[in-house]
C-alpha cells in the first residue's frame, strides 16, 4: 500500500522496528472518500478472535502516542484486549548484550535493501555498494533501534510463557486509511479480514501472521520457489517483509526467534525477516482486499506518519535521511 510504504519511507515508526533500508518507493495516492460497504464489527463469537489479547508497544516517555493509539483501538475494535507494554527505552534502559549485540551486519539484508557508497563529508569514499553485500558493512545499533530490539524480544517471552498467540502492535499503528481497492478502512474491515486471516494462519500452523508489511512474499518471492496452483487470496507465505507494527505471534513462533536470539544481531524487522527467508520461521502476511501480486506494502493496518517526530535514528541512514556514518562500528572503534 502506497501510504504504508510512504510512512516507513518517513521514520514514523516510534521504536524504530520497520525497515531501516532502502526499497522501492511508491507515490502517495489521494485518501478515498467513498465509504466502504458494511460489515460485521464483532468477531464471531467462537472464531479465532475470541479472547485475542494485544500487546501495545509503547515508550513511557510519549504519552500522546499511547493515547491516540488506544483511543483509536477502543473506538474501531472495542472487542480487543489491549495490554500497555511499556518499551525498553534505548537511551536510558541497560540492554543485555547476550540477549541484543551492540552491532549487526548489512549482508543478510543487502540481498533485498538497495545500498549506494557512502562517503565521509569531504566526499572520501568509506563503504562502496559492494562491500554493503560482502563482506557486510558493521553497524552499531542506534540506541532506538536497539530499544526496539530489546522491547520485541521481551514481548516474544511473554508470547512464549503462554499457551495462546498474541498481537503485538506498535503506538503508530493505523486501521484508519485508503485501502488498496480505494476504498477506506475501518475497524469493521479490519475485524472482518482479520478473522478470515486468523483461520488461514491457523490451518497453515503459522509462527507469525504480519497484520502489516512490504517486501517480498507469495507472488513476490526473490529467494524463495513458488507452489503450483491458485494461490490463496488471504495469505501468502513471506520470505522478506519489513516493519513490525502489526503481528500476530504464537507461542510455538516465539520460542523460535527466542532460541535464534542469542544474542538478536539485527534490527527486529530484518532479524525475522531472515529467520522467515531461511525456512526457520514459518511467516505469513495477511491481504486485505484489492492487494495483488503486484502490492509492494499491503495488510489490513499501516503506520500513522509520525514524520519529523521519530524517536530512532536508522544506523544505516535508511531512507529518512539519516547520516550513514554516524554509527559505523568502524569508526566508532577507531
Amino acid at each position: 500500500r502506497p501510504e504504508l510504504e510512504e510512512t516507513l519511507l518517513a521514520g514514523s515508526d516510534p521504536c524504530g522496528a520497520m525497515a531501516p533500508m532502502k526499497k522501492p518507493a511508491a507515490a502517495v495516492r489521494e485518501r478515498s472518500r467513498s465509504a466502504p460497504p458494511p460489515v460485521a464489527t464483532e468477531p464471531t463469537p467462537d472464531g479465532p478472535l475470541k479472547g485475542l489479547v494485544a500487546l501495545l508497544l509503547g515508550l513511557e516517555r510519549r504519552p500522546d502516542r499511547r493515547q491516540r493509539c488506544e483511543e483509536m483501538l477502543k473506538k474501531e475494535v472495542p472487542w480487543l484486549k489491549t495490554e500497555f507494554f511499556s518499551a525498553t527505552d534505548g537511551k536510558a534502559d541497560t540492554i543485555p548484550d547476550d540477549e541484543v549485540s551492540r552491532t549487526w551486519n548489512t549482508k543478510n539484508n543487502s540481498n533485498y535493501g538497495a545500498y549506494e557508497d557512502v562517503a565521509d563529508k569531504d566526499g572520501k569514499i568509506i563503504h562502496t555498494a559492494a562491500e554493503f553485500a560482502d563482506p557486510g558493512v558493521d553497524y552499531q545499533f542506534s540506541p532506538g533501534e536497539r530499544g526496539c530490539a530489546h522491547s520485541h524480544y521481551r514481548m516474544w517471552k511473554r508470547v512464549a510463557e503462554g499457551d495462546q498467540p498474541m498481537l503485538i502492535l506498535e503506538d503508530d499503528v493505523q486501521l484508519i486509511f485508503e485501502r488498496t481497492n480505494g476504498e477506506m478502512a475501518t475497524g469493521a474491515t479490519f475485524t472482518a479480514r482479520f478473522e478470515l486471516g486468523m483461520h488461514e494462519a491457523i490451518k497453515k500452523k503459522a509462527d507469525v501472521l504480519y497484520l502489516g508489511w512490504s517486501g517480498h512474499r507469495d507472488g513476490n518471492f526473490k529467494h524463495m520457489k513458488a507452489t503450483r496452483g491458485k494461490k490463496n487470496p488471504i495469505v501468502r507465505k513471506a520470505e522478506y517483509v519489513w516493519t513490525t507494527v502489526a503481528y500476530v505471534l504464537w507461542p510455538e513462533g516465539a520460542k523460535k526467534l527466542l532460541a535464534a536470539s542469542k544474542p538478536m544481531n539485527q534490527p527486529v524487522d530484518n532479524f525475522m525477516a531472515w529467520e522467515a527467508r531461511e525456512g526457520r520461521l514459518d511467516a505469513y502476511v495477511l491481504l486485505d482486499s484489492g492487494d495483488t501480486d503486484d502490492t509492494w506494502a499491503g495488510g489490513i493496518v499501516t503506520q500513522l506518519d509520525f514524520t519529523g517526530d521519530s524517536d530512532i535514528k536508522k544506523s544505516d541512514g535508511g531512507d529518512q535521511g539519516h547520516d550513514p556514518t554516524e554509527y559505523l562500528a568502524a569508526k566508532a572503534a577507531a
